[in-house]
């Protein structure tokens, strides 16, 4: 005969050795789930707090992964394209093993066995951080919505992932690649001279260029859309109408820089290049021969081919970003001048990805005092 135990309860069930916890909420029997006795029934403390608050939680015919389905639907319109695809891979591809388990029975053990599974499926320490993080801000609106009293993802560390070793190019290697004739070259020229972002560099428009006084506005960047942003759209089209010029990356984006004379002389040239291509709609500066929006992907090969014209090791087309933060830093920038010329969001972001550039500078700093007070 099956035991029954009264609403209120905290019990140890024998299948499996849970702590359950009971309550009757809007007229229902609820259950929550704990490793021990203690946190079933702090658990079942926040369920009946919610319930006198008005809040339903999540009954067990609701699972993560029906919830994370919903979840994505409501962050379609709220995020980038591009970021709502991140999100929706990591959902589909790694989050996978908790799908069928009921939202409100989701403990910290599961998510501590998702990381394990993924670290031992091979993904990368960034990876499982990365799908960790979505997991955590899915389940924050749960607990917002009041379908779960907490959120037991930021129960779980995050592996730890190794400093990716940033790559750039010394002032002689910069040379070589500038040196060379062909026709990316304006376009290294201005990611080395300024920082920009590929997606920034490849939306510039002639009218957020001015030769005249020599500056640049960074307004758009240029964009591929998803497929689930185009339902017009049954499969990838290799056109350019798949790119999209959208608002920059975040508000610190949108920015004024001045230009390095090398790089307005590269501008200059790269007018007078388009001059002789055909009419460019929507007035970019970098296009194809045809006049169309250049392709990330196919800028990339463009980048490894110079490359390894100029004999130069194979590197990112990103690490051109970094070259020129280098390159800023050893002129003796701050890391604050860097930060706003990158259009970096925080302080913390450019300390944190170029920090280890000026900490060998001490001894610059220390002649420096001496200097003024020695």
């Amino acid at each position: 005969m099956t035991r029954r135990y009264a609403v209120g309860s905290v019990y140890r069930r024998a299948s499996d050795g849970r702590w359950v916890g009971a309550v009757r909420v809007a007229g229902k029997r609820r259950l929550v789930y704990g490793e021990t006795r203690k946190e079933a029934q702090a658990l079942l403390d926040d369920l009946r707090a919610a319930a006198r608050q008005g809040m339903v939680p999540a009954d067990s015919r609701l699972t993560v992964g029906r919830y994370l389905a919903s979840w994505l639907e409501t962050k379609r319109s709220t995020v980038r394209p591009s970021t709502w695809e991140s999100y929706e891979g990591h959902v589909r591809l790694h989050l996978a093993m908790l799908a069928s388990v009921p939202l409100a029975h989701l403990l910290p053990t599961d998510v501590r066995n998702l990381v394990k599974n993924r670290q031992a499926e091979g993904c990368a320490p960034r990876t499982v951080a990365y799908t960790l993080m979505v997991l955590r801000m899915a389940i924050k609106q749960a607990v917002r919505d009041g379908l779960v009293p907490r959120n037991v993802a930021l129960f779980v560390d995050a592996p730890r992932a190794d400093r990716v070793e940033i790559r750039v190019l010394t002032t002689i290697e910069a040379h070589r690649l500038l040196a060379l004739d062909t026709p990316s070259v304006p376009l290294w020229t201005l990611m080395i001279g300024t920082g920009l972002r590929l997606g920034e560099s490849l939306g510039l428009r002639w009218s957020d260029v001015d030769l005249t006084i020599g500056s640049i506005t960074v307004r758009v960047a240029l964009r591929p859309v998803p497929r689930h942003a185009r339902p017009d759209a049954a499969k990838w089209a290799r056109t350019g109408q798949r790119l999209r010029l959208v608002e920059p990356k975040t508000d610190a984006s949108r920015r004024t820089l001045a230009l390095p004379v090398f790089v307005l002389r590269a501008l200059h040239a790269q007018r007078d290049r388009q001059a002789t291509l055909p009419r460019n709609f929507l007035g970019l500066v970098f296009t194809t021969p045809r006049g169309t929006p250049l392709d990330a992907r196919n800028v990339s090969r463009e980048f490894a081919s110079d490359c390894e014209k100029a004999g130069l090791p194979h590197m990112r087309l990103h690490d051109l970003r970094h070259t020129a933060a280098s390159m800023m830093l050893g002129q003796g920038s701050t890391l604050d001048d860097v930060k706003r010329v990158m259009g970096h969001a925080s302080i913390a972001l450019t300390s944190d990805t170029y920090g280890h550039l000026v900490e060998g500078r001490s001894r610059e700093v220390a002649d420096g005092m001496d200097r003024l007070l020695g």
